[in-house]
Order: structure tokens, then sequence, then C-alpha cells
């Protein structure tokens, strides 16, 4: 019986209250950490995923401000429509981008989000356009035709959650693809005792691979036994007679296998808090529960070094974004959030020294439909996302932003249904560009995107899309 199975039968999802589970899953790297190659001193890079879950209206964070296309902008959207930037700058105005590769076309950014323009046009942050899941390359009559393999289940926010994680949209993976990524990388780190890949938001699919799970933590760090370092003597004595029941020389295999892991999980979680609690970060974060697990990532960040980890997944969700209704005003208050936790998180890492090894990306469902559904968007397909680092090559947006004659309903890239965008950059080519800046062998990069060779064959001049430097 595999250590998965044993999992699965004894339905140890009950424990995850304590972190057990989180750490029963990581204890499978020990034995692997040869998977990768070994990185030097000093040779450091984190990754951090930020899912915008519920489906970002990205079309209303990006914006064309060029005339013409704004004009079409403003008829499809209607009254979801935001004002163009004006000589004044009124407030609720988009905020004018210095894009550095879109000749004869501008843009705006939402107004909610002017850290993020701050750090777009210092080169600090880049856009990547019309992304979403593809199996390969697709056109409009391929579409309609089904004349070309199709992700499964398009426009349903559990699939499409499941295939941004797994970039394989064509069937039902177990692993993700960072967790695929991780298990190519663990060299890199001298201890895997706690695993690389770290989640504020519990066990995911995206840190899942076959030989690393997620290490799901707090915002206040490892998750343990109630009582465990309170200084309360009744509290300590309830953890330690927990910790004694794990430790009893069980002769029933599946005790003894339970209590095993058990004994490991509690040193696994106190080894994590030793470190997490002696790390320091001076930085102030806004109270709000996105900029909080951001500080949680910044602190673990910190305690790299004790932990052992020259390598780093990180795995943040923020909600909120599924409006069908009132997308103004809640699309105003989640992207100010991100943008008020997003400047926070970078100014951590000037504190750090770090702006050059990390690299914050983000995911969500799909975007939403250019038409309005009244008060708010639907379901849709393709959108825009954010890359934030020190190793950006910044000011610019990749892929290619539609333009209006391609965001228009019922022709241009509408495969129907007011208005969902036809992506026309795969989350293939986004996720190679951070796999390779993050360590991974080029010669490994179909093990870890096995749908990568239908839109990009490796060149080492020509990057998948050219955002990292």
């Amino acid at each position: 019986m595999n250590r998965r199975k044993f999992l699965a039968d004894a339905n140890c999802a009950a424990l995850s209250s304590v972190g057990i589970l989180s750490t029963i899953a990581n204890l499978r790297m020990i034995g692997n950490a040869a998977a990768g190659p070994i990185g030097g001193p000093g040779d450091y890079r984190a990754l951090v995923c930020l899912f915008l879950h519920g489906g970002n209206d990205s079309f209303n964070m990006v914006v064309p401000t060029e005339t013409a296309e704004y004009d079409n902008y403003a008829a499809v959207r209607t009254n979801l429509a935001l004002p163009a930037p004006t000589p004044s700058m009124a407030p609720g105005e988009l905020l004018p981008l210095n894009v550095g590769n879109t000749p004869g076309r501008t843009f705006g950014l939402h107004p909610a989000m002017p850290e993020l323009r701050t750090l777009f046009d210092a080169g600090d942050a880049a856009l990547v356009a019309n992304v979403g899941t593809l199996v390969e390359p697709t056109t409009i009559a391929q579409y309609k035709n089904k004349s070309v393999s199709l992700p499964r289940s398009l426009f349903s926010h559990n699939d499409q959650q499941r295939e941004w994680q797994t970039s394989v949209p064509q069937t039902a993976l177990k692993t993700g693809w960072a967790g695929r990524l991780a298990d190519r990388v663990m060299g890199f780190n001298p201890s895997n005792t706690v695993s690389m890949n770290i989640s504020l938001n519990g066990t995911n699919l995206l840190q899942t691979g076959d030989a690393t799970f997620a290490y799901a933590i707090g915002r206040d760090g490892a998750r343990t036994l109630t009582g465990a370092g309170s200084g309360i003597a009744a509290e300590l004595n309830r953890v330690d007679g927990a910790k004694s029941l794990a430790e009893q020389a069980y002769r029933d295999v599946l005790r003894r296998a339970y209590a095993d892991e058990a004994t490991r999980s509690y040193d696994t979680a106190e080894a994590f808090s030793a470190a997490f609690n002696a790390a320091t970060v001076n930085t102030a974060f806004p109270e709000h529960s996105l900029s909080e697990n951001l500080e949680a990532v910044a602190k673990s960040i910190a305690a790299r070094g004790p932990l052992g980890h020259n390598r780093q997944i990180f795995f943040v969700q923020y909600g909120g974004f599924d409006n069908h209704g009132e997308l103004l005003v809640n699309h105003d208050d989640r992207l100010g959030n991100v943008d008020q936790a997003l400047k926070a998180f970078w100014d951590s890492m000037v504190e750090l020294g770090l702006t050059d090894d990390v690299t914050l990306f983000t995911c969500s469902d799909f975007g939403r439909t250019l038409r309005s559904n009244g008060q708010g968007t639907d379901h849709a397909w393709g959108g825009n996302a954010i890359v934030l680092g020190g190793c950006v090559n910044g000011s610019n947006i990749y892929g290619t932003y539609p333009d209006d004659a391609e965001l228009a309903i019922g022709t241009g890239l509408d495969v129907g249904f007011n208005g969902r965008v036809l992506p026309t950059t795969s989350c293939d080519e986004y996720f190679a560009e951070l796999a390779l800046w993050f360590g991974l062998p080029s010669s490994q990069l179909e093990e870890v995107l096995p749908n990568l060779d239908n839109f990009y064959s490796y060149s080492p001049t020509t990057p998948p899309l050219g955002i990292l430097l």
C-alpha cells in the first residue's frame, strides 16, 4: 500500500485542522531531494500565484484608450464602461499607462489601481493580454466547427479553475503544473522537510505534484495543535498528551503508520513555526485578508534560510470576482484591495532585497463577457493577467490585446453568448516563462506543460512571450 492510498483509505482529510494532512503530503518528498539541479549559494527564487477567484472582469482592468478603440469599448460595455482618461485626471477615470511595446495603441488601468500603475510605469510590472486555457492554437472557425481539441467544460468555475491549475485542459489531471515543476527542482533546496510549495489557502491542485504537495499555513504561520506555544500549562499538557499518543509503539500497521506521520507532522509544524516566528518583515501591510496573506508569504520568504529553501512556490487566493451583478462597485473594491496588497508586498521585497528573486503572477477562472447583463457580466474565456517582479521586463503588454474589430459582439473573437473572447495566448506560454525563470531545464518543459509544444518550440534566444529577463 503506497502512502497516497493509505491517506485516502484512512480519510486523513479530517485531520487538516491540526496541519497533519499538509505535512503528511510533504513527507513524501523525503528521499527525492535529488530530483533537480543543486543551486549555488544565494541562488534563491520564488513564484507567488495570486488566484483571483470567481473570474476577474479583466477587460475592465486593462482598457484600450486610443479614441476609436475606446469608443468601441464604451459601445460594447455600455453601462459598465469606465470613463476615459482626460488631462484633468478626474476621480474614476482610467489611469493612463506608459506602454512600451504597443506602438499606435494606448491603454489605461482600472482607477482603483494607482499603485500598480506606478509599478508598471517604473518597469516592475507587466500585463499579459487575452490569456486563457487552450489545448492548441484555435481560431473562431475551428471553435465553431469543433475541428480542434478544446478545453473541457468551458465557462464552468470549478472546471476552469482546475484547468488553469493543471494547464492540461483536455483531461482531468490529478497534478498541477506548479506541483510538477516543484517535483523537478527539489534539488535546489538543501532541505525539503517542509515543502517548497506553501499555500495560504489550504490544499490545492496547482501545487500538487507526484512527490510534492502544498504545505498549508495561515496568516500567522503553521497550523498546529491548539495551545502549542501558548505558555499555558494546561494547554501545553494537553498538547504533550496528544504527542505522546502518537509516540506509542502500536502493533496495528494502520495505527503505527498514522502515529509515525502524526509525529513528523508535529515536528514539521514546530520547525516551520520556529523559522516563521523568527523572521522579521517591517513593511506595513493593510488590514484586509489578501494583504495579511501576502504578509505571511513575505515572512515565509524571510524564513527561507532556516527552512533550507532556495526555491519556494506560494499560492494565495482572493475571492469576490464572480460579479454577475453590481460589477462596478464590487470590482472597484476588489481591485483596490489587490492594488494595496501588491504595493505592500513589493515594498516588503524591497526591504528584504529580493525584488529580483521573487515574481508574483495572477490567474483567474476566466475573463467575463464583454456585454453587460444589466449590472454585471457573465462567465467567459480569455482575460488579462498581471506579473510583478524585479526580473519582469516591465512597462509592456505581452501577447496581443484584441483590437476594436476583435472586441465585438457576434464577430471578431466572440465565440458566442454576449462576447466570450477566444484567448490568443495560452496558459502554457505564460507558465513556461515562469518555469524557465524558476530554473526548470528546458529539456523538462514538456513534462511540466505537456501541451506547450503546440504553441512554442524551445529556443535559447526566443522565449515564449519575453516577460522575464
